[in-house]
């Protein structure tokens, strides 16, 4: 109980990891998929309060009140509808313990801190971010202009 205490003081209880597809169904995010619309789970970093679930469909996020706390609030924002905006990465300094990743769905601001041993499968993250978010902005103006419906495919 000591350790989490601190953790949470000292601000260590943030850093989160990315979990691998073997381990998927070992996190709280996993109970809220709609597996029945082929919802599935493409990358999930989780850290002793939050996890954080990007899927094909929505990002999941399982907010922690903090590090000793069991109460979680699940919040859930799908791609059709809420818009991914300011993705950005925060590379670590020497002495820096994680790497962050930045980015706005709508008007809610998430910063995510990251172990620095995992910046290739964060740069993977940013990556579809960045891809979802340029998509969300094609579509919007498809469906302002019918005429170029048939053109608006991500390049």
């Amino acid at each position: 109980m000591f350790k989490r205490m601190a953790a949470e003081a000292l601000g260590l209880s943030d850093i989160g990891v990315i979990v691998g597809p073997a381990d998927y169904s070992k996190v709280d995010a996993d109970d809220y998929l709609f597996t029945e619309d082929g919802e599935q789970i493409f990358f999930l970093i989780k850290s002793k309060k939050d996890e954080y679930c990007f899927t094909n469909l929505a990002l999941i996020h399982v907010d922690g009140d903090s590090a000793v706390s069991s109460k979680r609030a699940i919040k859930r924002y799908e791609y059709a509808s809420n818009l991914i905006t300011d993705v950005s990465i925060e590379t670590a300094g020497t002495l820096d313990m994680d790497i962050e990743l930045k980015f706005n769905v709508d008007d809610t601001k998430f910063s995510i801190d990251v172990k620095k041993s995992f910046i290739e499968q964060l740069k993977d993250i940013y990556k579809a971010l960045i891809t979802i978010g340029k998509q969300q902005r094609r579509d919007a103006v498809c469906r302002d202009n019918p005429r170029c419906q048939n053109s608006c495919r991500v390049t």
